[in-house]
């Protein structure tokens, strides 16, 4: 049986969709329906069937999952046995997160971990925290995203948040920008920015990643509760009051308890820690 066929049926599985099912192993979605289907002759079972909410597993599918995990679990074993007879971890090894969290943990100290770890792959992946993976060697990183039963969680530290607006803007403007995400279970941040706001003072523009709301700041679309470590010491942006930050959101990051052991998945993990005081504290 091909292997890559079966990581198309776990893929298929995560994902609930071909699209993303793609996405996740790069690969375009008519490769991913072609082996789907090659799988399901060589089974001579139909796997999934398709409904409103997307790819659902038949009951030949659940068992097919079910075996497909304990190979997939005995591969990334055999690779781990491997790394610890090298200095350093091998395989790949997945970062989850939204936009802004990868683009900082890239820029803090990345290449020296890779120098240190020549045997590692990463993949960031950038996507809504809704989408979990599970039975990977992956860690995902997530603010105040409450964690799923199978996961296991570790704090990172508290992201400090500050007012700002655009500097070329003579005055403080009266309109806001923020984050929103229609999906999200706990939208904490929106009750903040409730909070700091003036009488009168409404939301004009939202969006679902820090980035973007920084951008739109510095443009003069209004002022907004942003990351200290986007904005602070940007020409182009000046904080709206002084001293301790404004509000502060807690980092978590989330790993499945049957690869949490794996040493790829520790040394990473280890990395991520050392490396948060210089991607999310800003630098005063």
């Amino acid at each position: 049986m091909n292997w890559d066929n079966l990581k198309v049926l776990l893929a298929i599985s995560r994902a609930g969709s071909l699209t993303g099912a793609a996405h996740f192993l790069d690969v375009d979605a008519t490769t991913m329906g072609r082996r789907l289907t090659a799988l399901e002759q060589e089974l001579g079972v139909i796997l999934f069937v398709r409904s409103k909410s997307g790819f659902v597993a038949t009951e030949a599918g659940a068992i097919a999952i079910e075996r497909a995990l304990q190979i997939e679990a005995s591969y990334h074993r055999m690779t781990d046995e491997i790394s610890q007879s090298h200095a350093s971890a091998v395989g790949m090894m997945r970062i989850v997160g939204n936009s802004w969290t990868m683009q900082r943990l890239a820029l803090s100290g990345m290449d020296r971990f890779l120098a240190e770890n020549p045997g590692l792959d990463l993949r960031f992946m950038t996507r809504a925290a809704t989408t979990r993976i599970s039975g990977e060697a992956s860690i995902q990183m997530w603010l105040e995203v409450p964690p799923e039963s199978a996961e296991y969680t570790v704090t990172l530290g508290q992201v400090p948040f500050a007012v700002y607006h655009a500097a070329h803007l003579q005055e403080e403007p009266a309109s806001w920008v923020a984050f929103f995400d229609e999906e999200a279970s706990r939208p904490i941040i929106n009750r903040a920015v409730r909070r700091l706001s003036k009488h009168a003072e409404k939301v004009r523009l939202t969006a679902t990643d820090a980035s973007v709301l920084v951008s739109a700041v510095a443009a003069g679309a209004g002022k907004g509760l942003l990351p200290m470590c986007l904005a602070e010491g940007r020409d182009d942006l000046v904080r709206v009051g002084t001293g301790r930050p404004d509000y502060s959101r807690t980092l978590y990051l989330y790993l499945n308890p049957d690869t949490v052991g794996y040493k790829r998945v520790q040394v990473t993990v280890e990395w991520v820690r050392k490396a948060f005081n210089a991607a999310f504290l800003p630098n005063t």
